[in-house]
């Protein structure tokens, strides 16, 4: 799930990746915060929650801060933990009152 919708399957998180790119933005400094004591392991199976932020860059150059929430799921698969689900958030900052 992403802020913009369902992505179901390698080719559309593949396409979704790629527009992203071609649409000018360049992510830098991402950061994952998990929440607490995270992840949780039960068995072959492990899920986790938390905040993330990034930067990229308006169309100027300038810098453009981005930040949310997130949730994970992760599947054991030999000796490797693949993504079955992961879904997040945009937050936006508090809109500023006018002072008149």
């Amino acid at each position: 799930m992403s802020d913009r919708g369902l992505l179901k399957g390698r080719q559309a998180i593949e396409q979704w990746y790629a527009d992203v790119f071609k649409s000018g933005w360049k992510p830098k400094d991402h950061i994952g915060h998990p929440d607490g004591t995270q992840p949780h392991v039960v068995g072959m199976m492990a899920w986790e929650t938390g905040q993330w932020s990034e930067t990229g860059q308006d169309k100027n150059g300038g810098p453009v801060p981005i930040k949310g929430y997130y949730g994970a799921l992760d599947i054991r698969e030999g000796d490797d933990w693949k993504i079955q689900m992961l879904t997040y958030n945009l937050t936006t900052a508090p809109a500023v009152a006018e002072t008149k």
